[in-house]
């Protein structure tokens, strides 16, 4: 599983990275080197989240991700400096969370390392130390993957951040920390202490349920482009958490899988914002008028991506929904199948609303612009379509993905 997880997070560091340059050249044209220092620093963090296999050494490297991500997002304009200190503020209290939590697993076994730690706490498993532990590594991990209703730091950190700067954190934050949760879960206690022992899966799953309605539903209410992705986030985080909690293969499956498809769309839709926003100085809906005619390419992938995230075939995003309702359907669990399905929804309603706004109306009254007028720098294009592209790509290799990578991180006895 970290070994997929590394794959997507290089791979999106490097896009990301070559995307960047012309947003740094004008955003953050006196602080070049500060940028990327922070940049390679929270690639390494969070490849270092990855990688480890000791419980204390996992909290230094989220800390040393979110420190860079603090000083990441506090360069934006506007209500960043506000934006990051609350995000600082809840991103202490969750790691506070996890910390408490590791120092009570420390107390009862005396190790930190995972692979000890898996072997000796099913001799113990009924001690309330170990419970308590569990509850707050959860509660820290959700609040650093801003899962409903410890959301609140995300939409607006995300949304006053460079463009530059969350086009990596954005995609990679979240999902890493829910590969996170299920390194956890199952690399640390196991699936008979959570999901039998414990037997508190459903609950989770109906808070995933909650979470992915009012994400939908904050989506919907949304006018400026950046924060409506900020609210997709925490809708995806909702369908992860609740396939991981379903406690079967499909769900598993789809959660992993959603891992996968879920960062490379969430870096196709904001690499996409961000040269709509580069060109028109505009991150309003209306801002969208006539962009289907002036940046065509642009908008081929901000039509891939938000066809994915609606889940259409033969997109990546289909088949995560695939096997999340499929899960849901055999755990016999319909309001996270009706969650999904509401969502899917929305989402065909929101980025159709905004393709009729980016095709239908013009710019100014009746005026014709010239085709691809206003279209990005090369170095912000490719990229882009090399994502879109990607996103049909593993759609179409899902097959193989599920059968000769995933199917072996799925833990035995589930």
């Amino acid at each position: 599983l970290n070994g997929l997880v590394l794959v997507v997070v290089t791979t999106v560091g490097l896009l990301s990275a070559i995307y960047a340059k012309r947003h740094v050249e004008s955003e953050l044209s006196d602080r070049i080197s500060h940028f990327y220092t922070l940049f390679v620093l929270s690639i390494t963090g969070i490849l270092g989240m990855t990688i480890t296999g000791d419980a204390f050494n996992l909290y230094v490297l989220i800390e040393i991700t979110s420190l860079t991500a603090y000083a990441l997002i506090v360069m934006g304009k506007g209500r960043a400096l506000m934006s990051a200190f609350n995000y600082i503020i809840l991103g202490t209290i969750g790691a506070c969370f996890y910390l408490l939590g590791v120092g009570y697993l420390y107390i009862k076994t005396g190790s930190l390392n995972m692979g000890d730690l898996f072997q000796i706490l099913p001799a113990i498993s009924g001690s309330t130390t170990v419970l308590v532990a569990f509850i707050f590594v959860m509660l820290g991990i959700w609040m650093k993957m801003s899962f409903f209703p410890l959301h609140g730091w995300l939409p607006n950190a995300y949304t006053y951040a460079p463009t530059a700067a969350i086009c990596m954190i954005a995609p990679l934050v979240t999902k890493v920390f829910v590969y996170v949760m299920i390194r956890v879960m199952f690399s640390v206690f196991s699936v008979d202490y959570v999901f039998q022992l414990l037997g508190g899966n459903a609950g989770v799953v109906w808070l995933s349920v909650v979470g992915i309605f009012a994400g939908s539903l904050y989506t919907l209410a949304q006018t400026n482009l950046k924060k409506m992705l900020t609210y997709i986030i925490i809708t995806e985080v909702g369908y992860m958490v609740g396939g991981v909690w379903l406690a079967n293969e499909y769900g598993l499956t789809g959660a992993i899988y959603h891992i996968v498809s879920d960062a490379m769309m969430t870096l196709c839709l904001f690499m996409a914002v961000g040269n709509i926003i580069y060109q028109t100085g505009n991150a309003s809906f209306e801002g969208m008028r006539g962009v289907f005619r002036k940046m065509p390419l642009t908008m081929v992938g901000f039509v891939v991506g938000a066809l994915s995230i609606i889940g259409i075939p033969p997109t990546c995003g289909f088949f995560s929904k695939w096997y999340l309702i499929s899960g849901g359907i055999a755990a016999g669990h319909w309001g996270f199948v009706a969650a999904l399905l509401f969502s899917s929804v929305v989402m065909a309603i929101v980025f159709f609303r905004l393709f009729e706004i980016g095709y239908f109306k013009s710019g100014h009254d009746q005026e014709v612009v010239p085709l691809g007028s206003n279209e990005a720098p090369k170095s912000m294009v490719f990229p882009l379509l090399i994502v879109a592209v990607s996103l049909i790509g593993i759609g179409l290799y899902t097959n193989e993905l599920v059968r000769t990578v995933i199917r072996f991180a799925l833990p035995e006895g589930l």
